[in-house]
Order: C-alpha cells, then structure tokens, then sequence
C-alpha cells in the first residue's frame, strides 16, 4: 500500500480512537496534506527507509522550517508507521532510526509586577490618544489584566463569554472556562482539566465589571471580548499590536508573546507568591503535574523579594556574613552519647 493510501485511512480511525479534539485533527491532516504526502505519498509503506527520512529532514530544514515544526511532522509520520506496523505493512518504523533536529531551549518573557504596572499604565495612556479608537484600547486592557490575571489561554479569552462570568456571589467572583475558540471555530477546553472555574480577586472582577457596563455586547450568551461594535470575537492580531505599543512605551523591549507569555507571567508569579502547587496545576488547568513545574521553574528569572524573605526566616535581620563574625553567636556544639 502507498505511503498516501494508507495515511487516508489511517487518519480518521486514529482521530476516532484518540479522541483528538477538531483543532489537533486539522492540524495532523495539514501535515499530512501538505508535508508528508508530498515527500512519501507514491511510495510504498516498505520502501520509506531512514535514509529517505533523514533526506526529508534535510529538505525541510534548507527550506526554512524550524527544528520544532520538522519535529512535529516526524511526530505524525512516526504514529503513522505504528499503525502500518500493527497491521503488518512495514516490518520497522525508521522515524526511530533518524536523528532529529536539536529543538533550542523555549524562551519566555515573564514580566515582573513593575514591568506589569508599567505596562497597565501605558495602556492606560494610549485610552487618552486613542480618539474613535478608545473602545479597543479599553478593551485591550481590560484583556492584558485578564490574562495576568487569570493565566487564560488565547482560545479560552477568545471563547470567554458572559454566562460563564459570575460577578455577583457572595461567595466572590470567578469565571469557568468551559469553551474556547481555536482556528475560528467553537471547541472544548484543551484537556477535561481545562474545564475549570477560577476565582477572581476583587480588583479584576471589578474591571470585568466595569468592562461589562461600557460594552454593547453584554448579554450572557455575548463574548466578553469582542469587536466592539459589531460583537464578533476578538481580533487577537489587533490586541497583540497594541500591546506592543504598550510594551514599547513601558520600556519592555523584550519580545513577548501577547496571549501565551501573558498566561506565562500569570503562572510564574503565582508561583512566586505562594500559591501551592495543587492550587497552581487547578488553576492553570494542566492535565499534569510535570506541566505545572515547567513554570513553577520561573525559566531562570529572578524574584528577588523571595530571596530576602527566605534569608530573613532563617537568619533574622543579620546576614550570615554579620552572624559568625560575632563570637558570642557562633552556634553551639552539642555533644550527646559520646560523639
């Protein structure tokens, strides 16, 4: 059987039997469409061996792709191989006889709470200039502190809608994620634990419910974000250029993503202020825990107010530098049974 044949059947049982959620189907059938079916598809199964592989590899990387996309495909065209195996079409699996493009270590822009500030404030200024345009910029703002402020994916600010916003408990606000909107379509949450509810601090429900007021759009099956005058989702290309002019007034000129170092720098500083790890993953709404601790990481940033906190619980207000240069509060030797 042709390497195409196969992978158009392989495809829709696969999805069926994964369970893979709409967006990650597309997105194994571009793939597949569009990369592997032009390399392989005439071949058959039994004659795709390492050397093609890594000659399809080589292809990729000459025509620009980066290691993580030429990765991605590998990914698929393994799983694919699997299956051919299984159904005794091919006696080996070469993707696992290729080296593979080293991957750089991911970056991320995790702004601090003063780089926040800042940032928040030059947003705040751009409402001022903003003239026929100021409804965007509020509504970006009010966006940049939900994401900080709630660690949501694009998807699920995008499929945000009012229903889903609970400003008026007693018990105090939160908000449950229950549906995003990924490639321009409706879909579920990226994991069942993506499905979650959040509680929000006082400060954010009081700007959601200042933002709820100002929009004409605020029926309960309305998006919370959206074009301001027409209601339909949210243009995040339009949010993300004018968060780069805020970062840019704010005098933050590292490169940032705007929806996911955003959740990113709500994650980090959660960590860093003390919120427990099981709190963290619910919260985040990461199916495991291994996830949670890539940002508990911090990705090498520094908070120096934990520092200080740490030295101070264990050493009080003198350094130990200070401590042991003093006689008297050098630490007792305790000598028990003999040692």
């Amino acid at each position: 059987m042709s390497f195409e044949a196969f992978a158009a059947e392989w495809l829709p049982n696969y999805a069926a039997a994964k369970g893979l959620k709409r967006s990650t189907r597309e997105s194994y059938d571009t793939i597949i469409g569009r990369h592997l079916v032009p390399a392989f598809g005439r071949l058959r199964l039994e004659k795709i061996d390492a050397r093609k592989v890594e000659e399809y590899v080589t292809g990729k990387r000459a025509a620009g792709f980066a290691p993580r996309s030429v990765n991605r495909q590998l990914n698929v065209l393994h799983a694919v191989f699997v299956a051919a195996i299984r159904q005794n079409l091919a006696t080996r699996n070469p993707v696992g006889l290729v080296d593979r493009p080293p991957e750089p270590r991911r970056r991320w822009t995790i702004l601090a709470p003063v780089e926040i500030v800042a940032v928040e404030r030059a947003l705040a200024e751009l409402i001022d200039a903003a003239g026929d345009g100021r409804a965007w910029v509020e509504q970006s703002r009010v966006v940049f502190l939900t994401v900080l402020g709630a660690g949501l994916r694009r998807g699920e600010v995008l499929g945000l809608r009012w229903g889903s916003v609970n400003l008026a408990d007693p018990q105090g606000a939160s908000l449950r994620v229950c549906e995003t909107l990924t490639r321009g379509a409706l879909d579920t949450p990226k994991s069942e634990a993506g499905e979650r509810t959040i509680a929000l601090g006082p400060r954010l429900a009081e700007e959601l419910w200042q933002h709820r007021r100002r929009s004409a759009f605020s029926g309960d099956d309305e998006r919370v974000f959206c074009h301001p005058h027409k209601g339909t989702p949210l243009d995040h290309k339009r949010y993300a250029t004018t968060l780069r002019l805020a970062l840019a007034r704010a005098g933050v000129d590292r490169p940032m993503r705007p929806f996911h170092d955003g959740r990113h720098t709500s994650i980090t500083n959660s960590a860093a202020a003390g919120i427990s790890p099981a709190a963290l993953m619910a919260r985040a709404g990461h199916a495991d825990f291994a996830t949670t601790q890539l940002y508990i990481d911090l990705s090498g940033e520094r908070f120096r107010a934990e520092a200080n906190l740490l030295e101070e619980r264990l050493w009080g207000e003198s350094g130990t530098k200070t401590r042991y240069q003093v006689p008297d509060s050098l630490p007792a030797v305790i000598v028990e049974d003999g040692i």
